[in-house]
């Protein structure tokens, strides 16, 4: 196990380099001067003075070649500096750790509450294909891919929040508040993953090994909770995870309409502004939750299957 693991950091390497330079790209290949974009904020004017701008320029080391800027700004972020808004006035660290907690707890609520859902549900259809049960979950899955989710969002505000008063209808101030915007969210997720779930148990129960166990006595639900979930699964948990790393920088509706603080949220309002440095550390951290997340379902299917780092090792 050990063998594979370390490839596998080590291959994260190259992919590190990769990411660090398409976002300083962003910076570089942007177009209008950061200078002057920067000035417009500091000075409250659209036409900042041509010599404040020489200055600023200085100052962010934008007189000097890219490679030589890529490498400033390398040597800045590996320290942990990512500059600062031109907005707030703020460290854009502070704020991508005012917002990442709210993202990573909707992210983590959606995908809890779509794990309870449709994995069992996915497990039961597979198990009893073409009963009330797999149509049921057919039916659902239907339902929840036709629906966007920010119309589930704006059902579930009129339903559990101004009618039944169950849920706050916007903000952030606390667990409580993420709960409508990660069923809206998990809504579409569980309707993949159920089917997914469903089609991939069913073709492992028509395997020779799975047929072989249950002629030599075994129980059928003893050899579906000892194998057959435990190999259906793995396409379930690659299609997830890769959803998961998804809802860090894809729920900018949802936290748009329920107002919450969240990565998406900056993302877009530093986008709407040009706030390059900001818009930077976004890209980054969800470039860098996404290869990690990547990285965590590797292993773990190695754990599940340890045949996939067989030729690593």
């Amino acid at each position: 196990m050990r063998p594979y693991i370390l490839v596998r950091l080590l291959q994260t390497i190259p992919v590190l380099i990769g990411i660090s330079f398409i976002v300083f790209a962003l910076l570089y290949f942007s177009p209008g001067d950061p200078a002057v974009i920067n000035l417009r904020a500091i000075m409250n004017t659209e036409q900042p003075p041509p010599e404040a701008v020489d200055a600023m320029r200085l100052e962010m080391n934008l007189d000097k070649p890219w490679y030589i800027q890529y490498g400033s700004w390398l040597t800045r972020v590996a320290s942990g500096d990512l500059g600062y808004s031109y907005q707030s006035r703020r460290s854009t660290y502070e704020e991508i750790c005012r917002s990442f907690p709210v993202t990573f707890l909707l992210s983590t609520i959606t995908m809890i509450i779509s794990c309870i859902i449709a994995i069992p549900l996915g497990i039961l259809s597979g198990v009893h294909q073409n009963s009330l049960i797999d149509h049921l979950s057919r039916t659902l899955s239907i339902i929840g891919l036709s629906i966007p989710d920010f119309f589930i969002g704006i059902l579930g505000i009129m339903l559990f929040s101004i009618h039944l008063n169950w849920f706050p209808v916007a903000g952030y101030n606390g667990v409580k508040y993420l709960i409508l915007p990660a069923m809206a969210l998990a809504v579409g997720m569980c309707a993949i993953s159920m089917r997914l779930m469903r089609t991939s148990i069913a073709e492992v129960l028509e395997e020779d090994y799975i047929k072989t166990a249950v002629a030599k006595g075994l129980s059928k639900t003893l050899v579906i909770k000892r194998h057959a979930i435990k190999n259906a699964i793995i396409p379930v948990i690659t299609y997830m995870g890769t959803q998961y790393g998804w809802l860090f920088g894809g729920a900018v509706i949802i936290e748009s309409l329920f107002a919450l603080p969240g990565l998406g949220r900056l993302f877009v309002e530093s986008a709407s502004t040009r706030d390059i440095m900001v818009l930077q550390g976004c890209v980054l951290v969800f470039a860098l939750v996404f290869l990690f997340i990547n990285l965590g379902i590797d292993i773990l299917h190695y754990i599940l299957d340890p045949r996939v780092g067989q030729g690593n090792e």
